[in-house]
């Protein structure tokens, strides 16, 4: 009996089979998916430029004579009242006193018209007088009026006359070029002298559509002064709206602000000015961080999130936003900015 029960006991321990599971490791959860954007590239230029007034004007004159003063040379400041030349004016003020003589005997005469018409007027009254005889002196009456209002005008034309021989110009700009010396004889609408208003300056640019663009992204635009050793900033101070066939460009101007304006040491044209800023890289290509590209068969892929792969050519090392990071300059012709690709599980384990 115990031999039999032996028997069985072996035989259920055999028969029975094991089950062995081995649990599959957890999948790597999405927070710990690593993802970069391909970001446009740029690409940084210098633009150089030179100062120049913010505006100049030709100083004419609009009046005939014999020059006796001028008030500032080449380079001078125009003096706060404004004067620059003076032309003789003796003639004209002659003019003036005779008006003036004229003036008042007109004024006698319209005295003696005025009470003449009083009295004819009483005396008409009691018949005493004919309406013919008072009818004509009303009519001197009126006419010496208007012969002194014609004097009052010619009055203000010899007035007005006379201050233009005294040739003005902007007060606190500069001369740049005088063309009359002292005693010279001027004619009237000859241009005396250039003047610039240099007390703020601007640099003009030519641009291509693209540099425009990206100046305009600026609310101050860096720029450097190399002769002065001064770091700047500048607005955009004027576009035109024409277009240089020849050159494709579009001419701007830019105007230096005040602090810079103040540092500098010569405050004048021809100061050379660099202006950095970047463009769009002239090859569309893009920014990925290195770690990004993985490189078989000596071809460089990216992986998209759904796992498909593109192919893309390598141009270079490249400066990315994050100076932490190495970052390379690539193209391909199926990459379009802010596509988003999945960094390669060594990558993963580096972030």
């Amino acid at each position: 009996m115990p031999r039999i029960l032996l028997s069985l006991c072996c035989l259920l321990l055999f028969s029975t089979p094991v089950l062995c599971q081995t649990s599959p490791a957890p999948p790597k959860s999405r927070e710990q998916v690593r993802t970069c954007t391909a970001l446009p590239a740029r690409q940084q230029i210098l633009l150089t430029g030179f100062t120049r007034a913010r505006a100049t004007l030709d100083i004419t004159a609009e009046v005939s004579g014999r020059s006796l003063e001028i008030t500032a040379d080449t380079g001078e400041t125009i003096a706060e009242d404004g004067i620059f030349a003076v032309i003789d004016s003796t003639l004209i003020r002659l003019e003036l006193q005779a008006n003036e003589v004229s003036n008042q005997q007109v004024k006698r005469r319209l005295r003696f018209d005025s009470q003449q018409v009083e009295r004819y007027q009483r005396l008409l009254t009691s018949k005493s007088s004919s309406k013919a005889r008072l009818d004509e002196l009303e009519l001197q009456l009126d006419q010496s009026r208007l012969k002194l209002d014609q004097l009052q005008v010619e009055q203000e034309r010899l007035q007005e006359l006379l201050s233009r021989h005294q040739v003005q110009a902007p007060p606190g700009w500069q001369i740049i070029e005088r063309h009359v010396e002292p005693g010279q004889w001027v004619a009237a609408g000859s241009v005396l002298a250039r003047a610039g208003d240099y007390r703020t300056l601007l640099v003009p640019l030519a641009l291509t559509p693209a540099e425009l663009h990206s100046i305009r992204q600026e609310q101050t635009i860096p720029l450097y002064l190399p002769g002065e050793g001064v770091d700047g900033q500048a607005i955009l101070h004027r576009v035109s709206p024409g277009f240089d066939p020849v050159t494709r460009k579009i001419r701007v101007e830019l105007l230096l602000d005040q602090s810079t304006y103040e540092k500098m040491a010569l405050k004048q044209g021809g100061i050379r000015v660099e202006i950095p800023i970047r463009i769009p890289d002239p090859m569309h290509a893009f920014l990925v961080p290195a770690h990004a590209v993985v490189e078989r068969y000596e071809e460089h892929w990216l992986t998209r999130q759904d796992t498909s792969q593109v192919r893309v050519i390598i141009l270079g090392p490249a400066t990315g936003p994050d100076e932490n990071k190495e970052w390379l300059r690539i193209t391909s012709p199926d990459l379009k900015a802010g596509d988003v690709f999945t960094l390669p599980p060594a990558a993963q384990d580096r972030q």
